[in-house]
């Protein structure tokens, strides 16, 4: 059976990167790029399945747009990479990336952007004249429910569905936790894939970044000030909810993934059942 990975570059999650790396390693036509015709449009997963039908010597598929589930084909495994990050930090990268994009831009986020300093962004995200870009993006991507990114507004339901998308997945990545996430793909993938390296170098950082997560944060809150921050904060409230989920999952991958890493260090027989337990089978004598 073919393989194929969907990279799901969610804008401003660390996609540059990832994209390096599956360069590097799937180099030509191996490597295959799909977008829809404008910047708020979404790829469906049959539209997926299609491109990787017409193009056999495909082995991974990148897009800003592709939407899940993952697809699904009798004769194509796929396998993603995705990945989640602070909804907070990424307003602010969003924000430095956007005002520094050429001015006939298609994207509104452009404009407001390069017109005005953090606080006037975020004063335009928890606007009604906003596009989902930076409130509860990653629900309304993930959720699949709504396909026009300039006028999507998540719901409850959303973010119930994106959770359900979420778990589905054999493993996803969390920014703040990169190096980890790469050691998760580099277990999934390795025995589909003869070779593939995830070393990577990061790429499109944001110039002059605070080196933590909480410094970013503080950053970003004496910018704003108490009450529009706050405010973000309820604009973004089912992307944290879908984050602080997120990061329970994926703690919990990691914590499976160093068990069956000792259990493999063990003399044969305790192997075989510590591999049972993480498995949910019952152990039978051997």
């Amino acid at each position: 059976m073919r393989t194929v990975i969907v990279h799901y570059h969610l804008f401003k999650n660390a996609g540059s990167t990832v994209d390096g790396v599956l360069s590097r390693n799937f180099p030509g036509e191996q490597h295959g790029h799909i977008e829809g015709p404008y910047p708020w449009s979404t790829v469906q997963p049959q539209e997926l399945v299609e491109f990787a039908l017409a193009n056999p010597t495909l082995r991974v598929m990148s897009s800003h747009q592709a939407r899940l589930p993952l697809p699904q084909h009798p004769e194509i495994r796929f396998l993603p990479i995705l990945f989640l990050r602070h909804p907070i930090d990424r307003f602010a990268s969003v924000y430095e990336f956007e005002r520094r994009q050429p001015v006939d831009s298609l994207s509104p986020s452009v404009v407001i952007a390069r017109n005005g300093g953090l606080a006037e962004f975020a004063k335009w995200v928890v606007s009604e004249e906003a596009t989902a870009v930076c409130r509860n993006f990653h629900v309304a991507h993930l959720a699949n429910a709504q396909h026009d990114m300039r006028t999507a507004r998540a719901t409850h339901e959303d973010y119930l569905s994106a959770l359900r998308h979420l778990e589905s997945l054999p493993v996803f990545g969390i920014v703040e936790s990169f190096e980890e996430s790469i050691d998760l793909m580099q277990a999934l993938f390795g025995p589909h894939f003869e070779n593939i390296d995830f070393a990577y170098s990061n790429e499109n950082v944001t110039p002059g970044r605070h080196a933590t997560l909480s410094e970013r944060l503080a950053h970003i809150r004496t910018e704003l000030g108490e009450t529009l921050y706050r405010n973000l904060l309820e604009m973004n409230s089912l992307d944290m909810l879908l984050y602080e989920e997120g990061r329970k999952l994926f703690a919990a991958a990691l914590q499976a993934r160093a068990s069956l890493a000792a259990a493999q260090a063990q003399p044969k027989g305790f192997r075989r059942r510590i591999v049972r337990a993480l498995r949910g089978t019952p152990s039978t004598s051997a």
